[in-house]
């Protein structure tokens, strides 16, 4: 028969255990993308103070079919309920399309009046110092993930001096900083990126 010491410490020590596992970091990784054919293509995390349409992440469908995004879900690296957007029911986006996520609708649009393809306002921003984008599925899948920083092999030109993040290839790995560079001018939200320019 076991004293009531030993079953103390036994006790304490399974709980113990269990803390630890509930406490463990369970976000998904890069390795549990499923292939969606979406990909998170440019980001914009820091504007100029002069041109500031405030953050904004574009989506690209790289596939040959037409997606229905209803319901999925952009995050940062918070899970809060209020670092999370909803795409709405019936959203659409065909072969070639891009799809871009505003914090800001109004400074947004007045920056940039040719881009017909948004959603908006998200309710949270990005850090500047470097963040998690995440795109889930309805199901809850993990589509893409990008967590981009402010210093190489990241372009540090897109913190704060008027660039964007601009994907070279919607092939290459966007979870690499070497896959992405800083793009011409203010960025190219709803259009080919300007990296993609005698990209082979």
């Amino acid at each position: 028969m076991k004293s009531p010491i030993k079953n103390f410490i036994e006790t304490n020590l399974i709980m113990l255990g269990l803390l630890f596992y509930c406490c463990e970091d369970t976000q998904p990784d890069s390795s549990d993308v499923i292939d969606a054919g979406v990909v998170i293509n440019e980001i914009n995390y820091n504007s100029l103070d002069s041109f500031d349409p405030d953050d904004w992440v574009e989506i690209y469908n790289s596939s040959s079919e037409t997606i229905d995004l209803g319901s999925w879900l952009l995050k940062d690296e918070n899970d809060d309920d209020d670092h999370i957007f909803t795409v709405p029911s019936n959203t659409l986006l065909l072969p070639g399309q891009y799809l871009v996520f505003c914090t800001n609708t109004i400074k947004f649009t007045a920056l940039f009046p040719d881009v017909s393809s948004y959603y908006g306002d998200l309710g949270f921003g990005l850090s500047g110092g470097g963040d998690l984008v995440r795109l889930f599925d309805y199901n809850g899948l993990l589509v893409d993930i990008v967590e981009y920083d402010d210093i190489a092999p990241w372009d540090t030109l897109a913190d704060g001096t008027g660039p964007t993040l601009e994907l070279n290839h919607p092939s290459l790995d966007n979870t690499l900083g070497e896959s992405w560079s800083a793009s011409q001018g203010y960025g190219t939200p709803g259009a080919v990126n300007s990296a993609y320019n005698g990209y082979e």
